[in-house]
């Protein structure tokens, strides 16, 4: 199979490197060639060094400019940048390279919404990435994948989901939308209160009452379901992540996330409008209706990080 990863950042580079040990896999980056006229050689530019983390062979996955490839026809293109977040020449080398189905890996409410406008002739899915991955010195990238999982969770129509699924074996796995849409719900509201702490893991341990009553009502706005969450519970489910996973959570977690603090509050953002569509109209009544009152937490916490996104804008 043939298959794109559109931008050279962490998951589009360990993607590739992990697709590419069975598939015709190349990373193209995130802005078309200021000399459209030379088409530089797939293997030319930008090489990535990847490795698992602190483990396994080092493989080198190069970064080529659109031009490299927009002479042949692609199966997949995964899509690693927001699509309302692309510039048009790259918008516009996507259609032309008419691939047939296009997975955002982007989980912002409306989003996929986006996705479907601007590429209406392919089919457009959702991919969850199912593996930690990080750039650290240098063009490296590091990430981890939990013994038996797949690279994505993959979500949308059922015929070209199992398609995939049968062209990429056990590198995909088909799921439900609601279980590519509620993991961030619960996990989200925390690494917004990681930013909120500055990154301070210890900090943030100290204070999980507020993103723990975020994510019950962010968990509430995307499935209509109530779920008990408890900050003792979350205290454990971090302390089993500092125990098990084979790199140093708090720091991953503090460095990864401050770079997408501004993704963190648009989701953060999502979740507080499709609480407040659930809500039974009230009206000319000015009154909030419970299930508004009740997001109290999550739009706390996004009025919060809202405030540190503004005064510290991620360069």
């Amino acid at each position: 199979m043939k298959v794109v990863f559109q931008g050279g950042g962490a998951i589009g580079i360990a993607g590739a490197a992990l697709f590419g040990r069975r598939h015709e896999t190349v990373v193209v980056s995130r802005s078309v060639s200021s000399t459209p006229d030379e088409v530089p050689p797939r293997d030319a530019a930008y090489p990535r060094q990847v490795r698992s983390f602190g483990r396994g062979p080092v493989c080198r996955v190069p970064v080529v400019d659109w031009a490299a490839v927009s002479s042949e026809s692609w199966d997949l293109l995964v899509l690693t940048t927001r699509p309302g977040d692309l510039d048009e020449g790259v918008a516009a080398s996507i259609v032309a390279t008419c691939p047939g189905i296009i997975a955002i890996t982007s989980q912002v409410d409306g989003d996929r919404d986006i996705a479907v406008s601007l590429f209406p002739e392919s089919e457009i899915l959702v991919f969850s990435p199912a593996l930690l991955s990080e750039r650290t010195a240098g063009r490296s990238v590091s990430y981890w994948r939990p013994p038996g999982m797949p690279v994505f969770m993959a979500s949308g129509r059922r015929e070209p989901v199992r398609g995939l699924r049968r062209m990429l074996g056990g590198l995909i796995v088909g799921v439900p939308a609601v279980l590519v849409s509620a993991p961030p719900a619960v996990f989200i509201p925390y690494v917004a209160q990681l930013s909120v702490r500055e990154g301070n893991w210890a900090d943030l341990r100290t204070h999980l009452r507020r993103p723990t009553q975020a994510a019950a009502e962010a968990v509430h706005a995307v499935t209509g379901v109530r779920m008990p969450l408890s900050a003792r519970g979350a205290g454990l489910v971090l302390d089993a992540l500092e125990r098990f996973v084979p790199i140093d959570v708090s720091e991953y977690a503090g460095r990864h996330f401050a770079r997408h603090e501004g993704q963190t509050l648009d989701m953060l953002d999502g979740w507080i409008r499709r609480e407040a569509e659930r809500a039974p109209a009230t009206g000319r009544s000015q009154t909030p209706t419970p299930a508004v009152a009740q997001s109290s937490a999550l739009r706390e916490l996004a009025q919060i990080l809202l405030l540190r996104v503004t005064r510290h804008p991620i360069p």
